[in-house]
């Protein structure tokens, strides 16, 4: 059974992408022929930090006593983007 994955580019969303060789990391690289965009096409697939009900999860943990460390630790994101979302004040950039 194989399972064919469909890239769009995060710019554009053009499904015209083609491989552009690897990465130091040795993830694959590619190549949006529409806009010219460069980007790696499995980020989306394995960083979970960019979903939005992940963000009540980071809220909602603190509050049970869980460190940033171990909320980094349990959700497989960056400490970096933990804080990044306790320390966000929507008052401050003017979106409610």
């Amino acid at each position: 059974m194989q399972i064919k994955i469909t890239l769009h580019c995060p710019d554009c969303q053009s499904t015209k992408v083609k491989k552009n060789g690897k990465k130091i990391s040795k993830k694959q690289n590619y190549l949006c022929k529409a806009c010219g965009r460069q980007f790696i096409g499995d980020h989306a697939l394995r960083y979970k930090g960019c979903h939005s009900s992940l963000t009540q999860k980071l809220l909602l943990m603190p509050v049970r006593g869980i460190g940033i460390r171990d909320i980094a630790e349990i959700e497989k994101i960056s400490i970096k983007k933990v804080l990044s979302v306790l320390v966000y004040d929507p008052a401050k950039t003017g979106v409610l």
